[in-house]
């Protein structure tokens, strides 16, 4: 031993440097999406909608430490969310997805990635221990059961859902709906997604079919009903088109097996079933579903689906699958019972 100090980091070729703050970029990720989350939920990102402003015009509007507001527009900033000029920051194309008021708007999943979820994922070597969810051992019961028992919580996390009816919608909006009476959502929250398609489509009538507390009559659509129960036991009969709208990835095998069969109980002579989920590829390169994928492990126990993977669990709730449409948020898997 020379007795000389080792650097740290070890001095590398550049293309090892580069490797080493990309993954040091990587594992602060989870300082980036909070910081989004404070800016956005302190009204930044709506504030400045309205024009260019100083961090000091901002911190005065909206009762924030000018020093710490400074510090995360210019980390924000970094990250190709605001710009800065002559000390006036204003809003990317980027930031601007975070926007309260624009279809499509981010905000809402920026808030179901934090709060509770974020607490989950401290312990998410339990999910990759055990295989199981890891929220019931962290809050002490099942994500829908705990939100159940919470109504506030349970409000805004169906808001946040709702945020995301206008994205979620859009394979469904292209679709042809021609010969198509009555459609049954199921799990289909405060209507939100529904209501898109049936606003879309004038022909059409709805139900909205989910546990009790969940939506709300005065909520509703025109043309739309609500119907409360378990999808686990049995959905309404009648429909022309049931629709899951990423439903099933919250599930295990077993449990959304269960939907389906329920479903396939439910539906007459003709009808089909509308699934709307991420399907994972499979060349192994890089797809936002891999990360939704843990997400719905450590969440609640489901799980990402590839189409070999969806055409088997569709097999085993007694459907034969038609047809596969992909989609840039989602795709549109089309069944008939077998």
């Amino acid at each position: 031993m020379s007795g000389e100090p080792v650097p740290w980091p070890p001095a590398a070729r550049a293309p090892e440097v580069t490797a080493y703050a990309g993954v040091r970029r990587k594992i602060m990720g989870a300082v980036v999406a909070q910081a989004i989350h404070a800016v956005t939920e302190l009204g930044v990102v709506d504030r400045l909608a309205a024009g260019p402003a100083t961090a000091a015009e901002l911190a005065a509007d909206l009762g924030a430490d000018v020093d710490a507001l400074t510090r995360f527009l210019r980390a924000l900033a970094g990250e190709g969310l605001f710009t800065v000029a002559a000390g006036e920051y204003a809003l990317t194309p980027a930031g601007e997805l975070l926007r309260s008021d624009v279809p499509g708007s981010l905000r809402h999943l920026s808030r179901l990635m934090t709060g509770e979820a974020y607490r989950v994922w401290e312990e998410a070597s339990l999910s990759l221990r055990t295989g199981g969810p890891a929220f019931e051992p962290v809050f002490g019961a099942p994500l829908f059961a705990w939100l159940a028992d919470r109504p506030a919580r349970q409000a805004e996390f169906d808001r946040a859902q709702a945020g995301l009816a206008g994205m979620r919608a859009q394979p469904l909006l292209a679709r042809s709906w021609d010969g198509v009476g009555h459609v049954v959502d199921v799990g289909g929250g405060n209507g939100m997604l529904l209501g898109l398609l049936l606003a879309a489509h004038p022909w059409l009538r709805g139900t909205v079919f989910d546990r009790p507390g969940v939506t709300s009559e005065a909520g509703l659509p025109p043309r739309c009903r609500r119907v409360e129960g378990d999808f686990f036991v049995s959905v309404p009969a009648g429909g022309d088109v049931y629709l899951l709208a990423q439903i099933l990835h919250d599930w295990d095998d077993r449990r959304a097996v269960q939907i389906l069969r329920a479903c396939h109980a439910a539906m007459p002579a003709g009808a089909r079933l509308l699934v709307l989920e991420q399907v994972v590829p499979e060349d192994g390169g890089p797809h936002p579903a891999h990360l939704l994928d843990l997400h719905m492990l450590v969440l609640l126990g489901g799980r990402e689906r590839t189409e070999p993977g969806w055409r088997r669990l569709l097999a085993a709730g007694g459907f034969e699958v038609r047809a596969v449409t992909p989609g840039e948020r989602a795709s549109v898997i089309e069944a008939v019972p077998a």
